[in-house]
């Protein structure tokens, strides 16, 4: 089963793309998740995915991330009964996860079926079959603690403005310095200009997506 590849990116549209490794002259296609965080990958950048091989009796599908723990979300939704790999790929391109952890942690069925892909049924699922499982792969170290703390602290917010309070916007911060560093960009580089977006305070910092975009125009 292939589990982590690196390479260059081929062509990337439609939410999949191909990763040419050039030791091997193979090129995989790989399905991401389409969030912000996948939004500034390109062809000809070299870069690093976490994989889930999926086998079917006519096909083997692969899907990518850029980091070890959004793959271990995506294995957690597939354990829920009626969950495969293409609901949880496409919950995960609808909502940001501190969102998602946060609804299953409250039991909050009403916010996750506003979510495509999820009905009443398979929300009820989700909050019984996940919400301890989420507990412990945090205690665990399967999941930072920072998404815990950002759930937390988006579940006693009233309002968007109360969703960016530090809690969150750090984990904002924490994701953008993994999307930069596996877009190949080096980490000291990386840690420099997300200082300064910081400093600068900028306003629509607390998704990632927004994070990654102003420490784009920093380090260019």
């Amino acid at each position: 089963m292939i589990g982590y590849l690196q390479g260059q990116i081929f062509e990337i549209q439609d939410g999949k793309a191909v990763l040419f490794n050039s030791q091997t002259g193979v090129g995989y296609s790989v399905t991401l998740p389409a969030n912000g965080r996948y939004a500034t990958l390109h062809a000809g950048l070299s870069t690093a995915l976490w994989v889930h091989t999926h086998v079917r009796e006519d096909a083997l599908d692969l899907y990518g991330f850029l980091s070890r723990e959004e793959k271990e979300i995506f294995l957690t939704l597939l354990t829920v009964n009626g969950i495969g790999p293409k609901g949880a790929i496409g919950i995960l391109s609808k909502v940001e996860i501190p969102t998602l952890v946060r609804a299953i942690l409250e039991g909050d069925q009403a916010s996750l079926t506003e979510i495509p892909g999820i009905g009443k049924k398979t929300a009820e699922r989700v909050v019984v079959e996940l919400k301890d499982s989420l507990k412990k792969k945090a205690e665990n170290g399967a999941l930072p603690a920072e998404w815990l703390a950002a759930a937390a602290t988006l579940g006693a917010a009233s309002s968007v403005r109360s969703a960016g309070s530090a809690a969150f916007a750090a984990l904002s911060f924490k994701e953008a310095r993994d999307a930069l560093v596996g877009l190949g960009y080096r980490d000291n580089e990386v840690v420099q200009a997300l200082k300064r977006v910081q400093d600068a305070g900028a306003p629509g910092t607390t998704r990632t997506e927004d994070v990654v975009k102003l420490a784009l125009k920093e380090i260019r």
